[in-house]
């Protein structure tokens, strides 16, 4: 009984849970110096008033912010007073929406930038403040120390450090007062700029919404026609006002950017000047050499246009009218049909037309008028020249039929959305199609211009003097046009976004896009990391591309290595920067290294079920690359069939054959099955020429003439010599062979066919007979008629019969 009550003691207390209180942490007692450093203390704290005093005048000089924040309010002003001169938001067309959305945000930006820095001094002035609080903390707890110990304490000394920390502490609480008043004055600032900011976001928010809602009256209604009063002509004088007007800092700001596309400009048309008689040669480039101003002209904006930061209306015209202008130029120097031309003329100066009037902001009923007159003009036009190109092409219809009659299906489609009220809609079928195909007539012609400037680098003498270039240049070009023209088609390709008006600019675009993702196994895949991925695997590949050149130009020619190891070490080389870039793009696309442990172990499951052969074929690589049983170059036979080794792989051996074509063979078969190497060590080769004689002809002879021409032939080596043989007595001949060795196998055939030609030239000169195989035929029996047809005689015995 004693042991039952302490087992349930025991276990009552083993299954309560003991509630045990956390120690709180000690408090640790300040620690202050003796009466030795009060003296020196205070003196410090003198310094240290200095000090900060003197950060706080400096702190306290807010003039440089007086003068920004005046500039900011004016900008501010003068802004607010151009958005009221030209009406209400809800009246403007999206470009100037969209313009004015880019200048408020550069002023949101500069209030922000000049609230940050006044954000900065406040916050550096309260770490000032908080710091001569803890001194003060200090000082206060020192003397209350020395006096509980009934020490003799020099009073003034304390009293002194106290004074100083005080009046410092006097100078931050006067000082936060104006930065807190100049800080509420910026945030004002920036909390009206946000207002109109969101007013601007909120209008162009409702035009997209309304692209397929009736937002006009039609022309059948009268309410179109009493809108042409005063208040439209004066919108209209306010737009063309509002065009003139260029803000004073842009050139001073900006001028930079106009100078270097002039430079560049009239760089590039001296230099088609110089090297335009050697570029005439080439038709492909006469377009250039005939339009050397528009190169220069199109090349200059089209390249250093994306440096301006919201361009004043009347400046982003000029560069739109000198981009279209120089484009049409140069498109129609590539053009012979003069309807082609035409179109391109046409297109370019409807495209500088209508882009002038949206950013002068044509009232609304005057730029529908606009289209509904472009439209009936432009229909049937696009109908007549179809018409008239496919009579040229004698009915045939091509690509630019097609899309005259698309042209007019568009316009069509824009004037019937015209006369039903659809405003919107109809601005914007006519005007993104023509900036589309402007857009896709820039990009075709940024292509052409930048692959052109990449083989002229290319083939400078600089570069092509040096062996990388003589040897990898052209695939180098190569690789460098295809990322130009990637990077120019995904270029346009986000523009058409902002074309359609899908997204408002092309960095939003861009930001969205990469923003896009799924979710795959908790871990969130964006675009971004997508792209970065590929990015990264991408360069991997170029990089080894680019170390394997280096190598065979640089490396491998000085070293001296053969084919085979040169080989090797390439591959091996590509294939482990290929994982490295693998692995790092799995790394940047989200996917944790430690998976794939779990891919090694699924991997082993699918060697187990059918990958055997492909990983055979990838062990039975590596043993090629390494052990070497047969190179690049090579020549080898495998199943009678002969043929040079062209490449070696890690799964499978390409093998080109005497007539041109290509074995794909598995390297499994390579080391498991027997293969006839003919240069493994040396490309020595012993070529075999049998011949038989007659017999009863002069075996020394035969032999003499042999040797002679063995050792006379040019290729036969002396070391082993030529050996001529009498092999044996054959049933019509005596049989004979001339071996003679070569240093190359690659001349076996034509070696063998030159020694027997000269053998037969010798015999005849001779007189040695080469025979005709005989054969002797015993009849036992013949039928009598037989006999009488084949011949007169009657048949004793045999009858021998030669035959060949």
């Amino acid at each position: 009984m004693p042991r039952l009550c302490l087992f349930v003691l025991l276990f009552f207390f083993l299954a309560c849970p003991l509630a045990a209180e956390e120690a709180k942490p000690p408090v640790s007692e300040p620690v202050y110096p003796g009466l030795a450093e009060i003296v020196p203390r205070a003196s410090m704290v003198t310094e240290d008033a200095g000090r900060a005093a003197a950060k706080i005048a400096e702190v306290a000089d807010t003039s440089s912010f007086d003068a920004q924040l005046k500039d900011a309010r004016q900008r501010q002003d003068e802004l607010f007073q151009r958005i009221a001169a030209l009406g209400p938001l809800e009246g403007w067309n999206v470009d100037r929406l969209l313009e004015f959305r880019g200048l408020v945000t550069e002023q949101r930006l500069a209030i922000k930038k000049l609230l940050d820095v006044v954000s900065a001094r406040i916050s550096e002035v309260d770490g000032i403040r908080r710091e001569w609080n803890r001194k003060w903390d200090f000082w206060t707890g020192w003397e209350e120390s020395l006096q509980g110990q009934q020490l003799k304490i020099p009073k003034e000394s304390f009293r002194e450090a106290r004074r100083e920390i005080d009046g410092i502490l006097k100078k931050t609480a006067i000082l936060a007062a104006p930065l807190v008043a100049l800080q509420k004055e910026v945030t004002s600032l920036q909390e009206k700029n946000l207002d109109l900011l969101e007013r601007i976001d909120g209008n162009l928010k409702i035009l997209r919404q309304e692209i397929f809602k009736k937002t006009a009256p039609s022309f059948g209604n009268p309410e179109y026609y009493r809108q042409y009063g005063e208040d439209l002509w004066k919108a209209v004088k306010n737009g063309v006002a509002e065009v003139q007007h260029v803000r004073p800092d842009f050139l001073s700001s900006q001028g930079w950017v106009a100078i270097l596309q002039g430079v560049v400009a009239l760089a590039l048309v001296g230099f088609i000047l110089v090297k335009r008689r050697q570029a005439a040669e080439s038709k492909e480039w006469e377009f250039i050499t005939l339009h050397p101003w528009a190169t220069g002209v199109f090349v200059a904006v089209s390249a250093f246009s994306a440096f301006y930061t919201n361009p004043p209306t009347l400046w982003r015209l000029l560069l739109w009218i000198f981009a279209a202008l120089s484009a049409a130029v140069l498109i129609s120097g590539l053009l012979k049909n003069p309807r082609k031309i035409l179109m391109v003329r046409l297109l370019a100066f409807l495209f500088v037309l209508s882009l002038a009037l949206k950013i002068v902001a044509l009232p609304q009923p005057l730029y529908r008028l606009y289209l509904v007159l472009l439209c009936l003009a432009g229909i049937p036009l696009l109908l007549v020249m179809a018409k008239r190109n496919l009579a040229a092409h004698k009915g045939k219809s091509d690509g630019f039929t097609l899309a005259l009659r698309c042209g007019a299906m568009i316009l069509g489609g824009s004037l019937l959305a015209q006369f039903g009220g659809y405003s919107n809609l109809a601005a914007r079928i006519f005007e993104s199609s023509i900036n589309s195909v402007f857009l896709g007539l820039f990009a075709a012609m940024a292509i052409r211009l930048g692959r052109g400037g990449i083989d002229y680098l290319i083939s400078l003498a600089l570069l092509r003097g040096r062996r990388f270039f003589r040897r990898h240049g052209s695939e180098f070009a190569d690789r460098l046009k295809g990322a130009f023209q990637v990077f120019v088609i995904a270029y346009a390709l986000l523009y058409l976004l902002e074309v359609w008006g899908i997204y408002d600019t092309v960095g939003q675009a861009w930001t969205d896009l990469l923003d896009l993702g799924f979710t795959l196994g908790g871990t969130f895949v964006s675009v971004q990391m997508v792209l970065m991925a590929g990015l990264v695997f991408y360069l991997s590949v170029v990089f080894s591309w680019l170390l394997s050149a280096f190598l065979d130009t640089n490396i491998f020619p000085a070293k001296g290595y053969d084919r085979g190891v040169r080989d090797a070490i390439k591959k091996l080389l590509h294939y482990a920067l290929l994982l490295l870039g693998f692995l790092l793009a799995m790394s940047l696309a989200g996917v944790e290294l430690k998976t794939f442990a779990f891919l090694a172990g699924a991997l082993g499951i699918g060697i187990g079920f059918g990958l055997q052969d492909v990983v055979n074929n990838f062990v039975s690589g590596i043993i090629l690359l390494f052990e070497r049983p047969i190179k690049v170059g090579d020549l080898v036979v495998l199943d009678t069939e002969w043929g040079t080794v062209r490449k070696i792989g890690l799964r499978s051996t390409v093998i080109e054959t005497l007539d041109q074509s290509e074995i794909i063979v598995p390297n499994s078969m390579l080391i498991s099955e027997k293969v006839t190497n003919w240069t493994l060590s040396t490309k020595m080769a012993r070529v075999v020429i049998p011949v038989g004689v007659a017999y009863g002809s002069d075996v020394t002879l035969v032999l003499g003439i042999l040797s002679e021409v063995g050792n006379a032939h040019p290729d036969a080596t002396q070391d082993p010599p030529p050996s001529p043989i009498f092999t044996r007595f054959g049933e019509s001949s005596l049989d004979f062979e001339l071996r003679v060795w070569i240093a190359d196998i690659s001349s076996r055939l034509r070696v063998t066919s030159e020694l027997n030609q000269e053998i037969d030239r010798r015999f005849r000169e001779a007189g040695v007979e080469i025979p005709f195989p005989q054969r002797d035929l015993h009849l036992r029996s013949v039928d009598p008629a037989v006999l009488v047809r084949s011949s007169p005689s009657p048949l004793e015995g045999g009858v021998e019969e030669t035959s060949e």
